[in-house]
C-alpha cells in the first residue's frame, strides 16, 4: 500500500520497503527488457547514414560584384528563400533526377517496391545548420556505399539544377537587356536630333551667349549711372534750357531705349534657353541610361559564361564506417536505464493502485488495530492438504508453527487482568482468507501448553473444520440447539493432546435465528466452565449476520486477512461491524504471506529465533 502522509510521516524507508517488496518484478524487467533489446540489435540489419554538407548563399559571388541580381533573379530576393531551397531539395523532382542519375530502377531494392521514388525520398532527410547557411544532406540505407552515393548524388543534382534555373533567368535577363538597349539607342538619337533642330532653328551658338549678353546690359546700366550723376552735377550748375543739360539729357534717353531693348533681347534668349536646358537635359538622361544599359548587358554576358550557382559542396559524403543504426553499445545502456526507471515507475503505480494489507505497519496505521502475527504460506513445508491443516501439529518445529506460537504470545499479552480472553472468535473480511486454518491450528497451539481448549465451528453455512479433522459433520452445534442431543454427544476429541472440537453439525436453513437464540448464551457459560480457552470458527462477518450476533457474546474478536489480497475497504468494514455489534477486537492477523519479502525485521527475527533453537537441538 502507498505510503499516506495524512496517516503518518513519509520517510525514504517507506520507497524502499515498496521497492524490496516488489524487487523481483524490477529484476525481471532489468533482464527481460535489455535482453529483448540486445537479442534486436544483434540480429537487426544495420542502417548505415552518410551526409553531405553543402552552402547555400543567398546571392552569388558574381552578383554581388556586378550587382545586377535585382534584374536577374527576382526569385532571389523572396524571404522565404532558404526554406523554398529546403522544399526543393525534399522534392521528388530532385529525387526522380537522382534516381535516373544512379540507375535505381535496377537496384533489387527498388525494384520491387510500389513507389520507387517514395522510397528514396523516405531514405533522404534534409538538415538545416542552426544560425549558418549550410545544409547537411543525410542519406540512410543498408549498404553504406549506396548511402554516400544518394548523398552525393543530390547535392550534385541539386546544384546543377540550380546552375541550370539561374541560366535560363540570366537568359531572359539578357535578351530583355538587348531589347531595351535597342529602344534607349533610339530614344536617345531621337533626343539628339530634337536638340541640334532646334539650335539651328533659333541660332544658339552656345550657352555662354546668355552670359554674354548679361555683361553687356550691364555695362549700359554702368553708363546710365554714371551719366545720371554728370546730368545732376550739371543742374547745379546751369538751367535746363542749357545746351550742355539737353546733350545730356539726349545721350540718356538714347542709353535707356539701348537697355530696355538689350533686356528684351536677354529675355527672349533666357525662353530659348529654358527649351535649350530642357531637351540637353533629355539627351544626357538618354546617354546615361543607354550606357547603363549596355553596361549591364556586357555584365549579363559575362555572367552567363561564368558560373552561374551560388551553391556549393563543402563535404562529400563518404561511406561510413558504422552502422548509424542500431548502435548496440548506446541501445543496450539505453534500456538498461530505460528499464530501470520502468520498473520502479511500475512498482509505484501497482503499489498506487493496491490497497491490500501486506504489513504490520499496514495494520496498525491503517486498521488502527493491533497486529498479532504474520502466518507464513505454506508452501514446501506441507505436501497434503490434511497435513496442511495440522501443521502445527504435524511439524512442530516447523518455521509456520513458529509463528502461530508468537500469535499465542500475542494473544496473550492482549488479555487485560481483569478479563482473560477465555472465548476468542475467529473471523474474516471475506470468505477464502484462511481463518478456519487458523482458528485450528490457533487452538492446537494453546492445547500445547497443557490448555484445555475447545475448538467451535459456529460456520453453519460452509463448514471446513470435520473436513480437516476428518470428522462427520453430525451431530455438532445446529443439533444441540435445535435441542435433539445433549452437550457431551456433540464434544469430539481430537487427535491433538488438550484439543476438543465442535463441528457445525447439520446444515439448518435458518443459522442467524439458531444463533440468537437464548440458547447459545447458556451454552457460552457451561463451555466456559469446563474449558480453559474456546477458539470460535465464525463465517466472514461481511458475507453473513451470524458473527455479528456473536461478536459481544465473546472476550474477543481475531480478524485474519490474507496477506496482499485482503482490501484495506473491505477489512475496514469488517472492523466497523464489529464494533458496532459491541465486540471487541484484540487484533489483526496477516494469513498466506513471506514475511522476509514485505517485513524483512519479522523475517530476520524468527530466522534467528529457528537457528537458536536448532543450535539447543
Amino acid at each position: 500500500m502507498f505510503p499516506n502522509p495524512e496517516v503518518s510521516e513519509v520517510t525514504l524507508e517507506d520507497y524502499l520497503k515498496i521497492l524490496q517488496k516488489r524487487l523481483n518484478l524490477i529484476i525481471a524487467i532489468l533482464v527481460i527488457f535489455p535482453l529483448a533489446v540486445t537479442i534486436f540489435v544483434f540480429t537487426a540489419q544495420p542502417l548505415y547514414r552518410a551526409t553531405a554538407s553543402i552552402l547555400i548563399e543567398r546571392v552569388s559571388p558574381q552578383t554581388q560584384i556586378t550587382k545586377v541580381d535585382d534584374v536577374l533573379s527576382p526569385r532571389m530576393q523572396d524571404y522565404q528563400y532558404y526554406q523554398t531551397q529546403y522544399d526543393i531539395l525534399r522534392s521528388r523532382t530532385l529525387a526522380e533526377r537522382v534516381f535516373d542519375e544512379l540507375r535505381l530502377s535496377k537496384d533489387l531494392e527498388f525494384k520491387d517496391s510500389k513507389d520507387p521514388i517514395g522510397k528514396l525520398q523516405n531514405q533522404i532527410n534534409i538538415q538545416p545548420v542552426k544560425n549558418s547557411s549550410l545544409v547537411l544532406i543525410n542519406a540512410y540505407d543498408f549498404d553504406a556505399l549506396k548511402a554516400s552515393a544518394i548523398a552525393n548524388a543530390l547535392a550534385n543534382v541539386y546544384i546543377k539544377q540550380d546552375a541550370e534555373t539561374k541560366s535560363r533567368v540570366i537568359r531572359q535577363a539578357l535578351g530583355w537587356l538587348e531589347a531595351q538597349v535597342g529602344d534607349v539607342k533610339k530614344k536617345l538619337e531621337d533626343s539628339e536630333l530634337t536638340l541640334n533642330k532646334y539650335l539651328q532653328e533659333n541660332k544658339i551658338i552656345a550657352g555662354s551667349e546668355i552670359g554674354e549678353r548679361e555683361t553687356a546690359l550691364q555695362k549700359l546700366k554702368t553708363e546710365r549711372s554714371k551719366l545720371e550723376t554728370e546730368l545732376a552735377t550739371a543742374l547745379k550748375r546751369y538751367r535746363e534750357k542749357h545746351p550742355k543739360i539737353i546733350a545730356l539729357n539726349g545721350q540718356l534717353s538714347e542709353l535707356n531705349k539701348n537697355i530696355e531693348q538689350e533686356t528684351e533681347n536677354l529675355r527672349l534668349l533666357g525662353d530659348k534657353m529654358i527649351r535649350y536646358n530642357i531637351l540637353k537635359k533629355e539627351v544626357e538622361s538618354n546617354q546615361q541610361l543607354y550606357a547603363n544599359m549596355l553596361e549591364r548587358s556586357k555584365q549579363a554576358d559575362i555572367i552567363e559564361k561564368a558560373e552561374s550557382t551560388s551553391i556549393r559542396v563543402i563535404d562529400p559524403a563518404k561511406p561510413p564506417r558504422a552502422p548509424f543504426k542500431p548502435q548496440k553499445g548506446k541501445s543496450i545502456i539505453t534500456s538498461l536505464f530505460f528499464a530501470l526507471f520502468f520498473g520502479v515507475g511500475l512498482v509505484f503505480f501497482l503499489e498506487y493502485l493496491d490497497s491490500s494489507i501486506r504489513t504490520a505497519d499496514d495494520v496498525t496505521l491503517y486498521l488502527k488495530l493491533p497486529f498479532l502475527g504474520y502466518i507464513p504460506s505454506t508452501g514446501k513445508e506441507v505436501i497434503s492438504a490434511a497435513e496442511r491443516s495440522l501443521i502445527c501439529h504435524q511439524k512442530p518445529q516447523s518455521t509456520i508453527t513458529e509463528a502461530y506460537r508468537a500469535c499465542r504470545t500475542a494473544i496473550i499479552f492482549a488479555s487485560p487482568e481483569d478479563r482473560p480472553l477465555k472465548s476468542i472468535l475467529i473471523t474474516s473480511a471475506v470468505p477464502g482468507e484462511g481463518k478456519s486454518f487458523f482458528a485450528l491450528n490457533i487452538a492446537t497451539i494453546f492445547a500445547n501448553i497443557n490448555e484445555r481448549v475447545l475448538l467451535l465451528d459456529i460456520d453453519m453455512r460452509r463448514p471446513t473444520i470435520y473436513k480437516a479433522l476428518r470428522f462427520d459433520l453430525k451431530p455438532g452445534l445446529s443439533n444441540f440447539l435445535t435441542g435433539n442431543i445433549n452437550l457431551e454427544t456433540i464434544i469430539k476429541p481430537s487427535p491433538v493432546k488438550n484439543l476438543s472440537v465442535i463441528t457445525s453439525g447439520t446444515i439448518p436453513p435458518n443459522p442467524s435465528e439458531l444463533l440468537s437464540s437464548g440458547k447459545i448464551h447458556v451454552l457460552f457459560e457451561e463451555l466456559k466452565s469446563k474449558f480453559d480457552r474456546i477458539v470460535i470458527d465464525s463465517p466472514p462477518i461481511l458475507s453473513t449476520a451470524d458473527t455479528s450476533l456473536l461478536a459481544n457474546m465473546v472476550d474477543g474478536v481475531i480478524l485474519v486477512l490474507k496477506g496482499g489480497v485482503t482490501r484495506l475497504q473491505a477489512i475496514t468494514r469488517a472492523r466497523d461491524k464489529i464494533v458496532e455489534a459491541k465486540g471487541r477486537v484484540i487484533g489483526a492477523v496477516i494469513n498466506n504471506i513471506a514475511p522476509e519479502k514485505e517485513d524483512r525485521y519479522y523475517y530476520y527475527h524468527y530466522y534467528y529465533s529457528e537457528e537458536g533453537k536448532k543450535k539447543k537441538a
